[in-house]
């Protein structure tokens, strides 16, 4: 059985970038000259196990850097890449926005990685143990916050068709509530992890996002004390990025629900802001499309999910307060459509009635035919303060 080498663009979430064929793993010198005490079995090893093997594992949607054997012929690629900001995939420039889900490396990590690469990528450990894992590897199937409350089944139908490209997929399933309920948090499982690079989940009806699945981001929960509620007999729309494999492939996966018992004390929801349809002449660079949302009530904002298409190359997300401050939320220097992410704050940042919130995304159409631009950001917001909710 062959295997296309998923190397996703980042050391937490692979190696595929543009370019890619420049970056091949390197023959390994048996007598190489060591010239660093970073040793991977214990500096690197750890670094990999916090930052790298929700997606470098067996079976995983990138190359394996478990072992050594595994991860020595690519201490050369891994160093570029991450001294070209490539990987990990994490696009948003520090200072702009502080965010929970940050997979971005630190500088001693990136000093680290560079120094064993540069000074021959020793290992640290006997010939006959280079083989084995340094340090625990997480499993990838489970439910992280246990048993959820619910399951249904996604993407049934899907199949991956040997020699096929990436491609995003879009899915409608009932969510199979007799009633009205109470989310708090999601998680998607799928039934083949190397051929997922994300999903993202949205209330049919409404448009709603809900919240989105990442290799290194795979639970989507809100605030304390906050929900979103579904309604009974509803439908929700799954959004999956597939990627492109040499086999056939299932794409099917799993969602788990977790629910409140009850009513909680804040209701979020979610704010759109988005853009008119616009084109973007062949050719052209630099193509700038601006949104603008005035915040009607006072609120909070606990994630934000950018969704830009194809060509977009950077974004920023502002909000301008009543009072003129202007505070930066977000900014994607250098946008990664294969990878996209959400972006959870550490702490819900307030947004006082009057606050407008102002998107501009730049576009680079590199095509010979126009391309359409529609970018919008969603924004999971919650009440600055409990509502007290009528009488039943």
């Amino acid at each position: 059985m062959t295997w296309k080498t998923p190397l996703a663009g980042a050391v937490a979430l692979g190696l595929v970038v543009a370019g890619w064929p420049s970056l091949r793993p390197q023959p390994v010198e048996t007598h190489g000259r060591i010239t660093t005490s970073v040793l991977f079995n214990r500096e690197i090893s750890q670094i990999f196990q916090k930052k790298c093997f929700q997606c470098h594992t067996e079976n995983n949607v990138s190359m394996s850097l478990t072992t050594y054997k595994d991860a020595r012929p690519w201490a050369v690629a891994i160093k570029e890449e991450i001294l070209e900001k490539k990987m990990p995939p994490w696009s948003a420039v520090a200072g702009y926005g502080h965010f929970s889900n940050d997979v971005s490396l630190t500088a001693r990590e990136v000093s680290l990685i560079t120094s064993w690469a540069d000074g021959g990528a020793p290992s640290g450990v006997l010939l006959a143990d280079e083989d084995k894992p340094a340090v625990i590897v997480p499993s990838l199937s489970g439910w992280e916050h246990g048993p959820p409350d619910a399951v249904i089944a996604v993407a049934a139908g899907e199949k991956i068709a040997a020699g096929s490209g990436d491609r995003v997929a879009r899915v409608e399933v009932a969510t199979g509530l007799k009633q009205a309920a109470w989310l708090k948090s999601l998680q998607l499982n799928f039934t083949d992890r190397r051929v997922v690079r994300y999903a993202a989940v949205y209330e049919s009806g409404t448009g709603q996002w809900l919240g989105t699945w990442t290799p290194t981001h795979p639970v989507a929960s809100l605030p304390a004390d906050a929900a979103i509620q579904l309604p009974p007999g509803g439908k929700v729309v799954v959004e999956i990025g597939y990627r492109g494999t040499d086999e056939d492939v299932v794409g099917a996966g799993e969602l788990g629900w977790y629910f409140f018992p009850a009513r909680p004390a804040l209701t979020a929801s979610a704010l759109a802001v988005a853009a008119a349809p616009v084109s973007v002449p062949a050719g052209k660079t630099r193509e700038r499309v601006r949104s603008e949302l005035a915040v009607k009530t006072a609120t909070r904002a606990a994630a934000l999910w950018p969704s830009l298409g194809a060509g977009a190359t950077s974004v920023e997300v502002t909000a301008i307060r009543p009072d003129g401050v202007v505070e930066p939320l977000l900014w994607l220097k250098d946008y990664r459509a294969d990878w996209p992410s959400s972006y959870v704050f550490k702490e819900p940042v307030s947004l006082p009635a009057g606050t407008r919130l102002v998107v501009t995304t730049y576009y680079d159409n590199t095509g010979s035919s126009a391309l359409r631009a529609q970018p919008s950001v969603s924004v999971t917001a919650v009440p600055s303060r409990p509502v007290a909710s009528p009488a039943p």
